[in-house]
């Protein structure tokens, strides 16, 4: 899944459970649970050109950042007494991917990722993730959920 929909349901997971020491595991949990869901991937072997692999794979990042950055700021603008473990829990569901990143950069040296080492928390994460091109439609329909929820718990 994108960053923010796991940093959507980390966020209403630190607004549901108000104890940090469940809500933080929760939200980590909720990592793997979401990436086992059928979601957005493309095929990498169909994208030739290394280029066009890391161009779009920086939009995406850099979208999914700046979406995650204004989940914060609206939580906190929010007034909500638990702004601080939702935010935290945002993070917390969207962790396991910054694992990935060293994994990216030598792909990108390399030119593909059979030259690349795992580790098992990666393997692992691998092993799960279930993407297809046509998950984008699981991924907005999780967005437009995940917004409705949120903003519902933040109006009430």
């Amino acid at each position: 899944m994108r960053a923010i929909n796991h940093a959507l349901t980390g966020a209403t997971i630190g607004l549901l459970v108000p104890e940090p020491a469940v809500a933080l595991p929760a939200a980590l949990a909720s990592h793997f649970v979401l990436d086992a869901i059928p979601h957005f991937g493309v095929n990498e072997d169909r994208l030739i050109d290394k280029d066009i692999k890391t161009h779009w794979f920086m939009v995406l990042l850099f979208t999914d950042a700046i979406l995650c950055l204004t989940l914060v700021a609206i939580l906190y603008e929010s007034g909500t007494a638990h702004w601080l473990l939702a935010a935290s829990c945002a993070f917390v569901a969207a962790l396991p991917d910054f694992m990935l990143v060293p994994r990216f950069y030598r792909a990108k040296r390399y030119g593909n990722l059979s030259r690349v080492s795992h580790n098992a928390v990666v393997s692992f994460h691998d092993h799960l993730q279930r993407q297809l091109p046509l998950g984008a439609v699981v991924e907005v329909a999780w967005l437009a959920a995940a917004v409705i929820v949120l903003s519902a718990w933040l109006h009430a």
